[in-house]
């Protein structure tokens, strides 16, 4: 899998942020009564470990990351549970057999890759045929901050969906991604996320860090990134601090 931009930290953060839309992806697995469901991309685990009580004992969740340090994480928290394990891998070659795996879950993991359409192809082949595929996906260019400097809000939109994130519009093609690789019976839910505060955009977006990078590749001038961020402390002083973005819930079978 390709490099993300956060650590464990953030994952346990926004877990608590997305607890709703988090449950509701869990439901399309609910009638699954046997068999493996992997958790791609697990970070920290704790959806693979929600999904693995939500299921019992007779269906085993495997979560599956790149990055040794988060399963390290992972498997420290696992407890005395036996139907939940984790391991390294890649999203690029699954180390399952064809058509044995009874459901697959992903959540904000395709727009850290390069090549999405050869994960795509791997997640059909081990999928199990009218089984479940479910994925969170963030829509990048749908960040607003409602600050009335909208040429550099759109500045920050273009710069995150085209040089910060590997693959920053991959939750606004996914159903032609999921159709194209051969998916059935693709729905699509958007959710709005709002968060009131500029620490709770920058625990969650990272706010300043991104100004910062944006100054440092010529992206803004420094009296922009100035003006900006004094609009944004301005807002959040008087409590009309704004900041939204859709995140997308795509479910499909193979």
């Amino acid at each position: 899998m390709d490099t993300k931009h956060y650590g464990a930290g953030y994952l346990m953060d926004t877990g608590d942020f997305l607890k709703q839309l988090k449950i509701h992806s869990y439901t399309p697995f609910s009638n699954i009564k046997e068999g493996v469901l992997i958790e791609l991309g697990c970070g920290t685990g704790m959806d693979a470990i929600n999904i693995a009580d939500m299921l019992g004992d007779q269906v085993r969740v495997v979560g599956i990351d790149h990055d040794p340090l988060m399963i390290e994480q992972a498997k420290a928290v696992v407890g005395v549970r036996t139907n939940v394990s984790f391991m390294t891998g890649e999203v690029y070659k699954l180390d399952f057999e064809e058509s044995v795996i009874s459901g697959i879950r992903m959540e904000r993991v395709i727009q850290h890759l390069s090549q999405p359409d050869t994960m795509f192809q791997e997640v059909y082949r081990v999928l199990r045929v009218g089984h479940p595929l479910v994925i969170v996906e963030t829509i990048w260019n749908s960040l607003n901050l409602y600050t009335g400097y909208v040429e550099i809000e759109q500045k920050m939109r273009d710069y995150l969906t085209g040089q910060k994130v590997n693959n920053g519009w991959a939750g606004n093609k996914l159903t032609a991604d999921l159709a194209s690789n051969g998916f059935r019976e693709i729905q699509l839910e958007t959710h709005c996320m709002v968060v009131r505060s500029k620490e709770e955009a920058n625990r969650y977006l990272f706010l300043n860090q991104i100004l910062l990078e944006m100054v440092d590749k010529t992206v803004l001038t420094d009296q922009e990134a100035a003006d900006f961020s004094s609009s944004l402390e301005l807002a959040d002083e008087r409590g009309y601090f704004t900041c939204s973005m859709n995140l997308v819930l795509a479910k499909a079978i193979k």
